[in-house]
Order: structure tokens, then C-alpha cells, then sequence
């Protein structure tokens, strides 16, 4: 068997691997993509929730924590009440004047 037959039946006999590590591979980027776009949605909620929590006069950030974590920011609306210290059932320790 020549030198060229071998590499040839090599690159056949590893052709499934390679296609099962290529699926892989897009299914981590995916999960990797949803991350990034839920992370910062999240973390825009907490901002927001804290900040109504706490009575902020920071009009500027909490316009952009709500856009940035809408829509579960308008249910943090209508359920954490302005300057209540207190947002999802947590105590915020006391902003410091």
C-alpha cells in the first residue's frame, strides 16, 4: 500500500470524529452567544431593580438599565417600590449619602 492510499484511508477513517468535533464546536459558540446576551441582560435588571430600591436621582443609568434589561425590567417596575431598600425579597444595605 502506497504512502497516498494511507493518508487517504486515515483521513477517512477520522472523518466522523472531525465532523462530531465540528457539532460540538457550533454548540459551543451558541451557548457561548446566549451568554453574552443574557449576562448583561441580567445584570441591567439587578442595576435597575437596585437603583429603584434605593431611591437613585441617577436618571441617566436607570434610563439605560431599563433599556438594556427590558422587558423583565417593567415587571421590576410595577414590583420593587421607589426607595423601598428592598428589591426582590432582598434587603439593599442603605446607599451612602
Amino acid at each position: 500500500m502506497s504512502l497516498l492510499h494511507r493518508l487517504v484511508a486515515l483521513i477517512v477513517a477520522w472523518t466522523p470524529l472531525w465532523a462530531s468535533a465540528a457539532e460540538s464546536v457550533s454548540t459551543t459558540h451558541r451557548v457561548v452567544g446566549n451568554a453574552a446576551i443574557t449576562g448583561p441582560w441580567i445584570l441591567a435588571n439587578i442595576c435597575f431593580a437596585g437603583m429603584r430600591a434605593q431611591n437613585s436621582r441617577s436618571s441617566l443609568w436607570r434610563m439605560v438599565a431599563f433599556v438594556l434589561g427590558f422587558p423583565l425590567t417593567l415587571v421590576t417596575y410595577f414590583v420593587v417600590r421607589e426607595g423601598s431598600e428592598r428589591a426582590y425579597g432582598v434587603d439593599i444595605p442603605k446607599k451612602s449619602s
